[in-house]
């Protein structure tokens, strides 16, 4: 299920080799006390962020994804990253298990390549808890 205090929102990819970003979420202060972040206190299941698109990519573009944390809302590092996907259809097209300990900030990475001339298209992103999923 989709919450929308956990939506990064849409990424337009519009320029092949250029990074597009998600607005960031703000996950609060982290206490050193506790080994947990926000999203994981009481859970049994991993949260994982779901990446959709609505249309089919072009067969010669791809992208990659990454999430990215940060202290301050302005520098941002990658976490991970996922492979790249190649000529992604329409639905989800990635899922990346959300790690556990990050820092105040998460924000997404999306990074369009193409052997040609990138054909324009929008992401969406956002994290979902433990739901039975198929790729």
């Amino acid at each position: 299920m989709k919450d929308g205090l956990l939506d990064f929102g849409s990424m337009a990819l519009a320029t092949k080799d250029t990074a597009v970003y998600s607005q960031a979420l703000d996950f609060g202060e982290f206490h050193a006390d506790s080994p947990f972040t926000k999203h994981t206190i009481g859970l049994d299941t991993d949260a994982a962020v779901v990446f959709r698109t609505a249309a089919a990519f072009n067969a010669a573009d791809d992208v990659t994804f990454s999430i990215q944390d940060s202290a301050d809302d302005t520098t941002f590092l990658d976490l991970i990253s996922g492979v790249k996907v190649a000529a992604p259809s329409a639905g989800i097209i990635q899922i990346l298990n959300m790690p556990s300990h990050h820092r105040r900030y998460v924000r997404i990475k999306a990074l369009p390549t193409s052997s040609g001339i990138l054909t324009a298209s929008t992401v969406t992103a956002y994290i979902e808890f433990g739901a039975n999923r198929t790729i």
